[in-house]
């Protein structure tokens, strides 16, 4: 192990007549020195260039005793180092500990290497919101502590009990404790990020020893409130005739809000409950079948969440209407609305003048993936494992398994199949 001493090199003297203590580090027969930020005088030391202060020595071996923490921490790996790494191991130490680690920044460089926008704007509120909470748009990660927690869950809870916000995703009305849920996941989630990066446990290098969230618990989010409506109420929605503006051209009924959600709804449910980030994104269509990587989810899964969903008899003639020209796309949606959240927001707004029409309270988008599962479980009988895998959501159970098995989209096809046959007859 290295040996640590203090030292004063007489022919560094300073143009001031001072001398910087060094730190001596003797380790396999090797010398390196490492400058500190005292400086001494003349008066502070012996002849012989010992120092002789009191204060100064202390705060020297204040130093060593840092070093050799650090060293201790490396165990036998030690042996093996050069003094050149050894310096550098100590010295970094030192150094990151100094440093301030910024929560915010480097919550928002880790936002930004999200590839899924809605995830990355979720994030991004929960920071917003966090920024607001502190009243500042700096914070040392050392402050977020369970007390801390605890007062922004307040916080969160008092803002939202003041206004209801719109959900990042889908056009969803965010109720307090649905905001609180999904911001502090976020903050864990970050906050667990920098351990990540900041922390190096087998080098010894533990810059975020704190876990706040062992303390506070993130609440559950309350269940999530039923959207499915029957299959007559579809039915209603197939049989309704398109509305045609005054001004209206052949085609221009595509720009009408309440076709597009008419169109939307039936195409999303004849899609196993297609999300409009994936209607607005899909771009692979091959042999009467769309192969699409889930937005929500590709980012977070080993598989990319790919799921592959046959064009039925029910949709083809939506799948036609709205089909991509060019071939860039499965569809056109792109060319209309400029991007997802505009797509999303004009198909909600025209499912309120339906839901309105046909008296089905509070109807939104969401409610054709909802109610595919409810009929596919409740109606038709279909088991609740092949539901899961329709809806493409991942068996925690599962994981495993799932590693060794070549996926088949034939199941979730022909309950597809199913669905659609009860719901439209022939």
């Amino acid at each position: 192990m290295p040996t640590f001493k203090t030292e004063v090199q007489k022919h560094q003297k300073r143009s001031d007549g001072t001398w910087n203590v060094k730190i001596r580090i003797t380790h396999n027969r090797k010398i390196k020195r490492v400058p500190t930020s005292i400086y001494v005088s003349q008066c502070d030391l012996t002849k012989s260039l010992k120092i002789k202060s009191r204060d100064i020595i202390e705060e020297a071996e204040a130093i060593i005793s840092s070093y050799r923490d650090a060293c201790n921490k490396l165990g036998t790996r030690a042996n093996s180092m050069t003094v050149e790494d050894i310096v550098d191991y100590i010295t970094g130490i030192s150094d990151e500990k100094q440093r301030e680690i910024d929560f915010i920044s480097f919550s928002n460089t880790y936002i930004e290497s999200i590839k899924s926008t809605g995830t990355a704007r979720n994030y991004k509120s929960a920071i917003n919101s966090l920024t607001k909470f502190a009243k500042r748009d700096r914070l040392n990660i050392s402050e977020i502590t369970a007390k801390f927690l605890s007062n922004y869950a307040d916080f969160i809870n008092l803002e939202k009990s003041k206004r209801n916000i719109e959900a990042i995703k889908n056009d969803e009305r965010i109720t307090s404790n649905r905001a609180l849920t999904l911001y502090m996941g976020c903050i864990r989630h970050l906050y667990n990020e920098a351990k990540r990066v900041y922390n190096d446990e087998d080098g010894g290098k533990i810059l975020i020893p704190w876990s706040p969230f062992s303390k506070y618990k993130i609440p559950r989010d309350e269940a999530t409130r039923k959207r499915a409506i029957e299959a007559e109420a579809i039915k209603k929605i197939y049989d309704l005739p398109y509305k045609m503006r005054k001004n209206a051209r052949t085609k221009s009924e595509q720009n009408c809000r309440y076709n597009l959600a008419k169109d939307m709804f039936l195409l999303s449910f004849g899609l196993i409950g297609m999300n409009s980030a994936d209607l607005y994104t899909c771009s692979n269509l091959s042999n009467g079948t769309i192969i699409y990587n889930r937005e929500k989810t590709k980012s977070r899964r080993a598989d990319e969440a790919e799921i592959h969903v046959d064009i039925t008899p029910a949709i083809s003639a939506l799948v036609e209407k709205y089909r991509d020209r060019t071939g860039k796309r499965v569809f056109n949606f792109y060319q209309m609305y400029r991007d997802t959240n505009t797509f999303n927001q004009a198909i909600n707004k025209g499912l309120k003048e339906i839901g309105k029409e046909l008296e089905i309270e509070d109807l939104e988008f969401y409610a054709a993936r909802h109610s595919w599962a409810t009929i596919a479980i409740n109606d038709v009988k279909i088991d609740k494992y092949t539901v899961h895998a329709a809806l493409n959501h991942v068996d925690e159970s599962m994981k495993v398994t799932d590693i060794y098995i070549k996926k088949d989209f034939t199941a979730i096809n022909e309950a597809n199949r199913k669905v659609l046959d009860l719901v439209f007859g022939d």
